[in-house]
């Protein structure tokens, strides 16, 4: 049982809408985060507001009874409902199965968690799957403050609340308004009975806050008491929201049939009455859960978990959109149809926010205004507005796209604005003070901690594809049009002169992480693989693979790719601690499930004319086999943003990162592709 708790206990589910709401937790149901509960909200603007933690549930039958909850506190967990759970899955969506103790065919229940797919509602559907009639006590557990808030110990003893209880025929509606902050949080319930009754959880701890130097003891409240029965086979819905409930019975259906096209797992419990014995067919043997067309299914729907508001959530819980992450994640969803009306529309979003020739690392959210600390958002902006085309095939949008991106080539050009230049050999060099301005942007006291400033390389590699992306949408465009466009000769000028002075990088078979005036700074870092992977080649098919050999010898993990050679001195083997001990770890060592798209590329540039399509299958699932069959056996809900930099390798940061989903979902692809066109 110990064993098992712990397993649950590091697992965690997620659960998203399409305005940047979540709910999220562990496999036990405790929970280890600030961020955890069954309802996060979020407005069309990412401003988050946590609202209900979990449920206090006690279950009775013939005058024996025990909780299906848990809470943490300092020095115990109580009460012990994480003793009675059987078996938790994380997807396709939340599941719990519980019993009483010993665990026991007699007394068994279903908890489903479902999320509406256009707003903040949340929906926990509890099933009876025993053979006595159960009564159920619950009671919500709120919150009703910024998600990255707790209410700090004894605070609510002194809030006043509104509430107030409609009993309609079919449905019993509740609301409480939290008057110091006007936040509401309203519930309805199908079946039984709700009244008021006011008493607070004191204390509540939050271990991992606490492991990462932040606050970690708050309190939650109670406002209402729900009772309701459930026969053998009988279900229950309760649901919470930010904004009025109607028709609950009608919205329960309709939250449920958003997952109902998703493969359940191969022992999900079903009610089955002729056929005894539901527990003897639960695997605890950690078997494949799904099969691999289930496997791609999943995989879609959780990187679709990231698409809210018209735009691409970085990270789950704290992150909201970054222009850098949104551009690698669509790149993700262009290899569907399902998805281009959805890329196309942020690719459109972000063009509107262009400001002096570079799009926002950050667009304005939660009150602060639009960030442009990032010059590699931009580039790979005009190489998707290429990929975007192709797939289109419209002189209209090439003509529009062919605007943006000449506009910001133009920009980069003739910058004045943001401190970078154009060298007088092509390259892009970074100002001290823009040192931050790449994907390893962590800042202490205003200072980069890995500090990128001369010509990044792939930063220099961006630059070059964006100029033969622009030259190619030109190509594009006119082999469909009878107007012929010419591309501006003056931007096309610098394609021969970066391309000759990339050499300057090349250095003891591997790339420079980036040149100082004209001086190499040798450090053995995956930025050389993102330069590499790009469509465009700056380097010999000798070259690429002399980069991906040096890259697997020093970088790569069976979790993704370190940001730095562990025999590099700088090297930090494990992000662990406070903030700053973390931000010195993040980008020195630190493993970024991410970069294996790029990583991947890389060995399929190097190999595709040098291996048979099996033997490039058979090394692509190795490279991401973990990941997968993490998955497949049901330990993750997703990929989290990177892991410790030495064994064991532990997942760190955020738990669900959209380029970490992105880079596991592009090379399935690459290995289904593989599988359907052998040669």
């Amino acid at each position: 049982m110990n064993n098992y708790f712990m397993e649950t206990h590091h697992h965690e589910w997620l659960l998203t809408n399409k305005r940047g709401g979540y709910a999220m937790g562990t496999g036990n149901l405790i929970n280890q985060r600030k961020y955890h509960g069954l309802l996060i909200a979020s407005d069309e603007k990412f401003q988050r507001t946590h609202l209900v933690a979990g449920m206090e549930e006690l279950i009775e039958w013939r005058g024996e009874s025990f909780h299906l909850d848990s809470n943490n506190y300092s020095n115990c967990v109580y009460p012990e409902g994480f003793l009675h759970l059987v078996k938790p899955w994380l997807r396709p969506y939340p599941i719990f199965l519980y019993s009483a103790l010993p665990h026991q065919e007699d007394i068994l229940i279903l908890k489903e968690l479902f999320m509406a797919e256009e707003d903040n509602t949340i929906l926990i559907k509890y099933t009876n799957m025993g053979k006595h009639k159960l009564h159920f006590e619950l009671h919500p557990k709120f919150t009703m403050h910024n998600h990255h808030q707790i209410n700090s110990p004894g605070l609510l003893d002194r809030e006043n609340y509104q509430t107030e209880i409609k009993d309609l025929e079919t449905e019993k509606l509740m609301e409480a308004r939290r008057n110091s902050n006007q936040v509401s949080v309203y519930g309805a319930i199908t079946k039984g009975e709700v009244k008021e009754n006011r008493f607070s959880y004191y204390n509540v701890f939050y271990p991992w806050e606490v492991m990462n130097g932040y606050d970690g003891i708050g309190d939650q409240i109670t406002l209402f008491e729900i009772k309701f029965s459930l026969a053998p086979g009988e279900s229950a819905n309760v649901l919470f929201s930010d904004r009025p409930l109607t028709k609950v019975s009608k919205q329960a259906d309709e939250i449920q049939e958003r997952y109902r096209n998703l493969p359940l797992p191969k022992d999900y419990p079903r009610l089955d009455s002729s056929k005894p014995g539901l527990l003897e067919k639960l695997d605890f043997n950690d078997n494949l859960l799904f099969n691999r067309e289930e496997y791609l299914q999943i995989l879609e729907f959780a990187l679709t978990d990231f698409i809210s508001n018209d735009d691409i959530v970085a990270g789950y819980p704290w992150y909201g959109p970054w222009g850098r992450d949104t551009m690698f994640t669509l790149n993700a969803l262009l290899h569907t149809n399902r998805h281009l009306d959805k890329v196309e529309n942020i690719l459109r979003k972000y063009s509107t926010h262009i400001k002096d020739g570079l799009i926002p690392n950050m667009l304005p959210e939660s009150g602060r205004e639009a960030n442009y600390d990032s010059v590699d958002a931009t580039l790979w902006f005009i190489i998707l507005l290429n990929k975007m085309g192709k797939r289109k095939k419209s002189v209209r949008y090439w003509d529009e796209v062919i605007g943006y991106s000449e506009q910001i080539i133009k920009a980069i050009l003739h910058n004045i604005v943001h401190p970078f230049h154009i060298r007088n050999d092509g390259l892009i060099e970074l100002h001290n003070d823009f040192a931050h301005a790449t994907w390893m942007d962590i800042r202490l006291d205003g200072i980069a901690i890995t500090p990128r400033d001369g010509a990044p390389v792939e930063i220099n590699a961006l630059w070059y594809n964006a100029v033969c992306s622009y030259e190619a949408m030109h190509e594009t465009r006119n082999s469909i049009s009878k107007r012929f466009k010419n591309p501006d000769a003056a931007i096309l000028s610098y394609k021969g002169l970066i391309k000759d002075a990339f050499q300057k990088f090349w250095h003891n078979g591997y790339l420079a992480d980036r040149l100082y005036g004209d001086e190499p700074v040798m450090e053995i870092r995956p930025n050389a693989l993102l330069a590499t992977a790009l469509p465009y080649n700056l380097l010999s098919e000798e070259q690429i693979e002399q980069v991906f050999l040096h890259a697997y010898k020093e970088l790569y993990t069976y979790y993704g790719i370190r940001s730095l050679s562990p025999n590099d001195i700088k090297f930090k083997k494990k992000y662990y601690g406070v903030q700053q001990v973390r931000d010195l770890a993040c980008h020195n060592g630190s493993v970024w499930a991410w970069l294996l798209g790029a990583f991947c590329g890389v060995y399929l540039k190097a190999y595709a004319h040098k291996k048979t399509s099996k033997e490039l299958v058979y090394d692509l699932t190795n490279f991401i086999g973990n990941l997968r069959q993490s998955f497949m056996k049901g330990h993750i809900a997703s990929v989290a943003e990177l892991w410790d930099g030495d064994a064991p390798h532990f997942p760190k940061g955020a738990p669900a990162m959209a380029w970490s989903v992105a880079a596991l979902y592009n090379v399935e692809l690459y290995i289904a592709h593989l599988e359907a066109n052998p040669r």
